[in-house]
């Protein structure tokens, strides 16, 4: 089972590497491609679990990401593309159990801005973003009266990016973004233990994370 896993995730790997590069590639050889800089990105950020049953309450929980980016000029003013890899790694507390999901995330933002030259300049984003699971799929537990719980990540995930930041000579860019599900997270499948006639009854509900997060850049 273990080795199955590894190389599912291998090919996750393999398969995002993959459409990142023939993204970046592309978009280099395209001749509207004015200015490319290098860069490294990283950040906090708040998620915010939603169930699809009423029985949960909503949870906040940290996590941080951080990667390579790069940032693509178009000729127009002011317009340009991001493209970013990043790790990402959040804890989430469901039911008091904790769970901690890794993620390759794939970003590709365009965006839009104004401002003085390189000296200071505002900016909004939006683009969607690919998640790829890294850690382990899925999680079982024992709930205080003995019932039988299990959390299941999606493999991967789609979600889009509502970003706006600043960005100051040259090499300094300062980001808020709101990340919003259009896949489902997980799902959460729970016993809920029954009476005499009837022993158990299994309960579903999907599982969506909305995301805050604040980010620095550097671009060399």
């Amino acid at each position: 089972m273990g080795k199955n896993n590894k190389k599912t995730r291998k090919a996750r790997l393999c398969l995002a590497s993959r459409c990142l590069v023939l993204f970046i590639f592309t978009l280099l050889l395209t001749p509207a491609v004015a200015q490319v800089r290098f860069g490294v990105k990283g950040g906090f950020q708040v998620a915010e679990v939603q169930f699809s049953d009423k029985v949960f309450d909503k949870t906040n929980r940290n996590g941080f990401y951080a990667g390579p980016i790069l940032k693509i000029g178009l000729p127009v003013t002011g317009l340009g593309v991001d493209v970013a890899a990043l790790y990402d790694q959040r804890d989430l507390k469901i039911d008091n159990e904790k769970f901690r999901q890794q993620s390759l995330v794939l970003q590709g933002d365009f965006r839009c801005g104004f401002g003085i030259g390189d000296l200071l300049n505002f900016f909004l984003k939006l683009g969607p973003q690919f998640s790829f699971n890294l850690g382990d799929d899925v999680k079982h537990w024992y709930g205080s009266k003995g019932e039988l719980n299990q959390f299941s990540l999606q493999e991967t995930m789609l979600s889009g990016n509502l970003g706006a930041g600043v960005s100051f000579a040259k090499h300094f860019e300062a980001t808020i973004n709101y990340n919003i599900p259009i896949s489902k997270t997980a799902d959460f499948t729970w016993q809920q233990l029954g009476n005499q006639f009837v022993d158990q009854v299994w309960r579903h509900s999907k599982t969506r994370t909305n995301t805050w997060s604040v980010a620095a850049c550097f671009y060399f």
